[in-house]
């Protein structure tokens, strides 16, 4: 049987392979019903560990309301396409229009910064990795289930992924709203350097906000010291340090570009 973490009294994880990584899912309850985050990433995932999953918390179909999909990445949307025919009366909630044109046969609702999800359940936009990022802050244990929005200095284990933020500046300012929000945990979609994925007391998530900044701050200091030298060799100088998650050249491209266009500031 598939491990099953539980977060808080109404929080509960569980992890699905994917490449070389691992991707999760939450199960999130309220008395008025349960949102799942995130769907997986394969078709196959619903019957092999979600539906699992579920069934594990005693969790029906009439009792699942929503699924809430984080961004709209392979491994946290790919597996609606085997999730939604098994319970077709599910709402997805979505911050992507071109998620929802890909399912319109099925119930679907989009997002907005500040609302509020079976009265407790806060979404918060969280740009940076994608436009369509976004989390949900349980108010009544202030856990915030972040997903893949807020990756510390990247995914954990692996040589091919790392903090893969393309709207830096759309980043910065997310991570800092994170920060005035009264949050004392956080959980993710990935296992990140340094801290995991989970954040437990607000030090500890003080400390992951900081993290998501780091890999920035970095690579403007590269951009800066050697401004002669192209995307490509930058990467090169950034992924020297064999303790940190490699970088994308389209990573630091982006961080050039809000230096340039001036849409950043000095970290």
């Amino acid at each position: 049987m598939q491990k099953i973490d539980k977060i808080t009294e109404n929080i509960y994880r569980t992890t699905l392979p994917y490449k070389d990584i691992f991707t999760t899912i939450y199960a999130m309850k309220t008395p008025e019903g349960t949102i799942l985050f995130d769907a997986g990433s394969y078709d196959e995932d619903t019957q092999l560990y979600i539906k699992p999953f579920l069934d594990e918390l005693g969790i029906t179909e009439e009792e699942l309301k929503y699924v809430f999909i984080s961004h709209n990445h392979t491994d946290h949307a790919g597996g609606l396409n085997g999730f939604l025919p098994v319970y077709p009366n599910v709402t997805v909630l979505t911050r992507s229009r071109k998620l929802q044109e890909q399912y319109p046969d099925y119930k679907s609702e989009r997002t907005e910064d500040g609302q509020l999800i079976l009265g407790v359940f806060q979404v918060v936009t969280i740009p940076g990795h994608t436009k369509d990022c976004a989390g949900l802050l349980d108010t009544r244990t202030k856990t915030l289930v972040s997903g893949d929005c807020l990756q510390s200095y990247g995914i954990r284990g692996s040589g091919t992924w790392a903090a893969n933020i393309i709207y830096p500046a759309e980043h910065v300012e997310a991570v800092e709203k994170v920060r005035t929000l009264d949050i004392e945990q956080i959980v993710t979609a990935h296992d990140y350097d340094p801290h995991g994925f989970r954040a437990d007391g607000r030090e500890a998530v003080l400390k992951n906000l900081d993290a998501c900044i780091t890999p920035l701050r970095n690579m403007q200091k590269l951009i800066t010291q050697f401004p002669e030298l192209d995307d490509v060799a930058l990467q090169a100088k950034y992924n020297y340090d064999p303790e940190l998650p490699k970088v994308k050249h389209q990573v630091i491209g982006a961080m050039r570009a809000a230096m340039e266009e001036k849409r950043i500031g000095l970290l």
